[in-house]
């Protein structure tokens, strides 16, 4: 059976044993690149979507909180220039929610669940946005603190920061599951690729 091989002259054995080598190393080499591409792939999608999204939840929760600190700081403290700098303070927070919640559902497009929720999240926080500027800032201005105080703590804006942090709870959590699961993907790519 292995007479074919025993009858070829010392040089197609040294050709055919040095191809097989270069065959055996472009497999190598393929399989490898294959491997870390796939890989690279998969951190650049853990990255830029996964871990950003987490982040940036993480940041929409904790802008949430000091919204509604510095709205009710605002109603508490007296002096006008106090109130101004508090009311500031949670129109930058604001500001900053509705660039981040542009940015998170952007990045969800493909995700249609998750962007039903993080739309739910945007339509209740514009009415939270409304009540504060054509309820709350008006009662504050009149000088009806308790009045502005009631609006902000009980009842409706109450239920919706409660919804609101709930919602982007609830997705935070999803978004770190989902950076987990790419992590152990990129860790199987990787041992398939060493196999």
């Amino acid at each position: 059976m292995m007479k074919w091989f025993l009858d070829l002259s010392t040089r197609a054995k040294l050709f055919l044993g040095f191809g097989l080598m270069v065959v055996l190393l472009a497999a190598v080499t393929i399989t490898a690149y294959t491997g870390m591409t796939a890989l690279q792939q998969s951190q650049r999608r853990l990255y830029d979507e996964a871990f950003a999204n987490a982040t940036d939840l993480l940041t929409v929760r904790t802008n949430l909180n000091g919204f509604r600190a510095a709205m009710l700081t605002a109603i508490s403290v007296t002096a006008r220039a106090d109130q101004d700098l508090w009311l500031q303070d949670a129109n930058d927070r604001g500001r900053q929610i509705d660039e981040i919640l542009q940015r998170v559902i952007d990045r969800a497009r493909n995700d249609p669940g998750s962007v039903r929720k993080l739309e739910d999240l945007r339509t209740i926080w514009v009415a939270v946005r409304q009540t504060r500027d054509t309820q709350i800032f008006p009662l504050i201005s009149e000088g009806k603190i308790e009045d502005a105080r009631k609006l902000a703590t009980v009842g409706t804006q109450a239920e919706r920061f409660a919804t609101m942090r709930s919602i982007a709870q609830q997705l935070g959590e999803s978004a770190e599951t989902t950076a987990r699961t790419a992590m152990s993907q990129s860790a199987q790519q990787v041992t398939d690729s060493v196999r």
